[in-house]
């Protein structure tokens, strides 16, 4: 999929432009063997790790990779196959299975510069299990609140949740990490597991990418965040035939119903790689 870049003016034109000539524009690919090239531009990589979430934020300058999917997701391993040897950054969303599972294996095998952590009140034994080899290695841990913003190159990535540390028994869902990655006029949204309660609120511009919040679960407010976000790319990050029924069909029929929207998922595109020169967007997919 390749789709060009207009003027914020002229969007909403071209959003129509592109709803009539999706034919013309899908280019359907699939990555050669081998680790790809290093990124001349932005390119985000969400991983196939079944049932969870990994996504890899890359520059020239280097890589973040938020989330690090379940342990037999193997991240730490398909980074090496993608020729990832060091992370800038490594963010721990929030203490479930599902999306740092992953973490004590990439820390172990993957040199890592710092965790970006937001220090929740709930913990998880996946979180101590991380933070452990962090201290081990000398990996600083830094803590993560709406309002923070790092760069790196041209990307800047900034913390849009959560404002504080919730207490022990709050759905750490609800208090998951959610960024905002910008490379010059593009930008994509982070959602993790904050559905529409929490992210409704934390940006009201036009984006161009958007991570599904929750791989895919039920969300009553996602057609009126759609309305507000109008993204051109969305991408569901859930399980094969997973037992949780994700993505459901009331969040498929609302990213299928808005305007000029392409969708991927993870479980039957396998791995989605998005890049970007800050103006035009494409997207990739591996099985």
């Amino acid at each position: 999929l390749l789709l060009g870049r207009l003027p914020r003016w002229r969007r909403r034109v071209a959003l129509g432009c592109a709803a009539a000539l999706v034919p013309a524009v899908l280019l359907w690919q699939l990555w050669p063997a081998g680790a790809p090239p290093p990124p001349t531009g932005l390119r985000i990589t969400v991983l196939d790790v079944g049932q969870g979430d990994s996504i890899l934020v890359q520059v020239p300058e280097g890589a973040i990779l938020v989330d690090q999917g379940p342990p037999e997701g193997r991240v730490a391993q398909q980074l090496r196959g993608l020729g990832v040897r060091r992370l800038a950054g490594l963010v721990l969303t929030h203490p479930q299975r599902d999306h740092i599972g992953g973490a004590e294996e990439v820390l172990a095998r993957v040199g890592v510069e710092r965790v970006l952590d937001p220090r929740l009140s709930g913990s998880s034994v996946y979180q101590h299990r991380a933070l452990r080899v962090a201290a081990r290695r000398s990996v600083p841990v830094v803590e993560i609140r709406a309002g923070d913003s790092w760069r790196l190159g041209r990307l800047r990535l900034r913390a849009l949740w959560p404002d504080r540390p919730g207490f022990p028994e709050e759905d750490p869902n609800r208090l998951a990490v959610v960024l905002l990655a910008s490379y010059g006029d593009v930008d994509a949204l982070l959602t993790a597991d904050a559905e529409t309660d929490v992210t409704a609120r934390l940006y009201g511009r036009r984006i161009e990418i958007l991570k599904v919040a929750h791989h895919g679960s039920a969300d009553a407010g996602l057609p009126a965040e759609l309305r507000e976000l109008r993204p051109i790319v969305a991408i569901i990050s859930c399980g094969r035939r997973n037992d949780y029924g994700h993505p459901t069909p009331s969040t498929l029929a609302a990213l299928r119903a808005s305007p000029g929207l392409h969708l991927f998922r993870t479980d039957e595109d396998g791995r989605v790689v998005v890049e970007s020169d800050g103006r035009r967007v494409s997207v990739r997919t591996e099985r």
